[in-house]
């Protein structure tokens, strides 16, 4: 993919921002179950891995910031909570090279709004996590950090995470807008690649034909998977890609699949996160119905 960091921003020219963040949860998280940890740490995400590209259309990277997030990476009883946290000695060494930046989540957040500020919209893999659950819920977090009610107030998400844990889930009264990113005052477009990747690139009898070929469905057997890694692979034609799952090298593939899907869709970007898009594709005996050839790739019964 060409790079054109530096390039000073033309306003005849239309960017996107293409955003991906790593997350560690609440330190009461640390020692709870493996699936009781994974159900607080989607509802309590706290990211300490930030990292976006603006690009255009065509997928050309204008600029790029990553940030390691100080309030969380730094605080062992935090970061080791991450599903990732075996990756610290990688991000050391990103720092001593100067590929990331160690800073607070003021400095990192300031830097992504007037990033926003430059482009048409804003977008995620996945963009229910990233934009409306890890972003908002970091900073209500180091907001508190911040107030003199924190121990209160760390002591009610406590409460919150039991309740997760076992199994009463997480509500909020918070109205929802599908479309938009709303932070600090401002709103800003929100598309979301993981909705249209299943649209536009993966909806098909060829990526569901790999997928068979190659084993990649749901832990359940019962969809395909639609990951950013399963449909880099497929686009790319790279079909031993793993998934970096740092932020600036996953925004990277995403920036790749977001020029793909512009292209797919006739220049259009369609805006809105839609709910369990991997639903788009229809289940995998469904598709077995239809192609007979596959029935002995899969395990269950006709």
């Amino acid at each position: 993919m060409k790079t054109t960091v530096g390039v000073k921003f033309d306003r005849r020219r239309k960017y996107y921002l293409v955003l991906d963040c790593e997350t560690a949860t609440l330190p009461y998280a640390g020692n709870l179950p493996a699936e009781a940890k994974k159900n607080v740490a989607i509802a309590k995400p706290l990211i300490y891995d930030l990292g976006w590209k603006i690009i255009d259309k065509k997928g050309r990277i204008y600029s790029q910031k990553n940030f390691l997030i100080s309030e969380i990476f730094s605080v062992p009883s935090i970061f080791d909570t991450a599903y990732y946290a075996s990756k610290r000695p990688l991000y050391i060494e990103k720092l001593n090279r100067g590929e990331i930046t160690l800073t607070d989540w003021k400095t990192a957040s300031a830097e992504l709004v007037a990033d926003m500020e430059h482009v048409e919209a804003v977008g995620a893999y996945n963009s229910m996590f990233d934009f409306k659950k890890a972003i908002p819920f970091t900073e209500l977090y180091i907001n508190q950090l911040y107030s003199p009610n924190f121990y209160d107030w760390l002591n009610n998400q406590n409460q919150i995470c039991e309740k997760i844990a076992n199994g009463f889930g997480s509500s909020s009264s918070k109205e929802f807008d599908p479309d938009v990113f709303r932070f600090r005052g401002k709103v800003y477009p929100l598309f979301d690649l993981w909705g249209l990747s299943c649209k536009y690139i993966m909806d098909n009898d060829d990526y569901k034909a790999t997928c068979l070929r190659n084993g990649w469905q749901t832990e359940s057997g019962k969809y395909f998977k639609t990951s950013a890694e399963t449909a880099y692979r497929f686009a790319s034609g790279k079909m031993d890609f793993d998934e970096a799952h740092t932020a600036i090298d996953d925004a990277d593939i995403e920036s790749e699949i977001f020029a793909l899907v512009v292209k797919k869709a006739k220049n259009q970007i369609e805006m809105g996160i839609e709910y369990f898009p991997f639903r788009i594709l229809g289940t995998v005996k469904k598709f077995v119905y239809q192609h007979p050839e596959f029935a002995e790739l899969v395990e269950f019964d006709f």
